[in-house]
């Protein structure tokens, strides 16, 4: 939801795509970059109402966003759900890897197909509330928004004393990993790598309403094209999933990496059908190397679950995404498309950082 609000608000109020960049920014690092230091937290102390605690942040700052009288009170709301994701994101990971067993890649993917369901349907949905009521329709989302806290709610205590059962085994014939420096460097190269791919993700999503803007498109188009950039990735985070515990992670993700970048590219040669295809391939085949990624990291540090994740899904996105500033600066000065075809070749720096992990491992 958040793009399109931000999108909508910016707009109203005459600003240039940059401010609309910069407070992407905001929701990027404000919902990232705290990630793994609360998932070391929650690694030795957390509780089982932490998780619904922070969806409920969530959901009241993004859903009284469209609220907003100024820039400043979008920004804070903007931060007050960005925090909240920052403190879901590594719990809901770390009950993902403790439930999945041997299967960590299969266990990461199905929670995040949960999250790209999510992000599917927002888009769609706030599009459809904005036409409706405009920017102060937000608030209707905050309806499900707390059915979804309630459910929590009730529902994560039971869900809390099963993962830890079925972790202990595992967790207690495991030593304990001390990484050496090249373990570290390691680490560090995938979260670059990582950062790289979200860099790719967030400048299509944020700036795909700007290029079917630019074509005479409608907020409606552009949701419904953002809805299913997102919805098709779902098949991928299965895919990767499944592949990643059966080919190899680094296999996997060096394959779909080199792949997307001629994908993406083709959307801005040939922004008609042929692109569009090519576009929803892209986010197939990108989103395939998430799941392999994040079961990577949490093998290097298995009694950390929470802040290897909090590091792939946290501070890896909100380094990437940081740079949507840089891509909204080339949006305002090149067009929306020829600044989304030149984002079309980072995957292949992705992958090369695989190809070096993979040898030097």
């Amino acid at each position: 939801m958040v793009p399109l609000l931000v999108f909508t608000v910016v707009t109203a109020q005459h600003r240039s795509a940059l401010v609309q960049g910069l407070i992407g920014f905001l929701w990027y690092f404000t919902s990232s970059l705290v990630q793994p230091l609360f998932g070391l937290y929650s690694d030795r102390a957390g509780r089982w109402w932490f998780l619904p605690s922070a969806v409920a942040l969530t959901v009241i700052g993004v859903s009284c966003a469209g609220l907003a009288p100024g820039l400043a009170v979008l920004s804070g709301l903007i931060v007050l759900g960005g925090l909240g994701s920052a403190i879901m994101h590594p719990e809901a990971g770390k009950y993902a890897a403790m439930l999945s067993g041997t299967r960590k890649s299969g266990g990461i993917s199905i929670f995040q197909i949960g999250g790209a369901v999510g992000f599917a349907l927002g888009p769609i949905a706030i599009s459809r509330l904005i036409e409706a009521r405009g920017a102060p329709g937000s608030v209707y989302a905050a309806v499900p928004g707390f059915v979804a806290v309630a459910i929590l709610f009730v529902v994560m205590r039971r869900v809390d004393r099963s993962a830890r059962v079925r972790h202990a085994a595992e967790r207690h014939n495991g030593a304990a990993m001390h990484l050496t420096a090249s373990e570290r460097a390691v680490v560090a190269l995938l979260v670059a790598a990582t950062a790289l791919r979200y860099l790719v993700s967030a400048a299509f999503m944020t700036f795909l309403p700007n290029a079917v803007a630019a074509h005479g498109g409608t907020i409606a188009q552009a949701g419904d094209l953002v809805t299913a950039f997102l919805a098709v990735g779902v098949v991928g985070l299965y895919a990767g999933g499944a592949l990643g515990d059966r080919a190899g992670p680094f296999a996997v993700s060096i394959g779909s990496l080199a792949l997307t970048a001629p994908a993406l590219w083709l959307y801005g040669a040939f922004p008609g059908p042929i692109g569009i295809t090519s576009l929803l391939l892209a986010s197939v085949l990108i989103s395939v190397q998430s799941a392999p990624g994040v079961a990577i990291v949490q093998r290097l540090l298995p009694q950390n679950l929470g802040m290897a994740l909090g590091l792939m899904n946290g501070v890896a996105f909100g380094i990437g995404s940081a740079m949507v500033t840089l891509v909204g600066y080339a949006v305002g000065a090149w067009g929306a498309l020829p600044a989304l075809q030149a984002v079309s070749f980072v995957p292949l720096a992705c992958a090369a950082v695989y190809v070096a992990v993979r040898f030097r491992r």
